[in-house]
């Protein structure tokens, strides 16, 4: 044996290859059988979207009712609970989901801002309008 490309004697490739397999990517080949799933864990199909987005929604709208009292939230609640449960079989239908329970988010940011102004301007926060009997 001398220099690159030969096979030192008695020696067997594992994976059942002999030798270089052509020249370059289109010769290439995947030892493991693995083409095309990218990286990742196993059963983790290649390009599958997470579900972040709806997580964040469903702890935004949680953390809505909660802290502000904010009822209005339990819609968006709802909404992104049910596309936690969709991401893997629905995929479509949860991002629709997803979207919807934002817009709720945003409307009860919206409906919770435009209920302090009015109370700032009609004086509901004033501490020295108290009645005296």
């Amino acid at each position: 044996m001398s220099g690159y490309g030969g096979q030192p004697p008695g020696w067997q490739d594992p994976y059942g290859q002999s030798g270089y397999q052509g020249g370059g990517p289109q010769g290439w080949q995947d030892p493991y059988g693995q083409q095309g799933q990218g990286y990742g864990p196993p059963g983790v199909p290649y390009g599958s979207s997470g579900n972040g987005s709806t997580i964040g929604a469903l702890i935004c709208n949680i953390l809505l009712t909660v802290l502000c009292c904010n009822l209005l939230a339990i819609p968006g609640i709802v909404t992104s609970t049910i596309a936690i449960n969709r991401v893997q079989t629905n995929p479509d239908s949860a991002r629709t989901l997803t979207a919807w329970s934002w817009v709720l988010f945003a409307a009860n940011i919206v409906i919770m801002i435009t209920f302090v102004t009015v109370g700032i301007l009609l004086g509901w926060f004033d501490s020295d309008s108290s009645s005296d009997f």
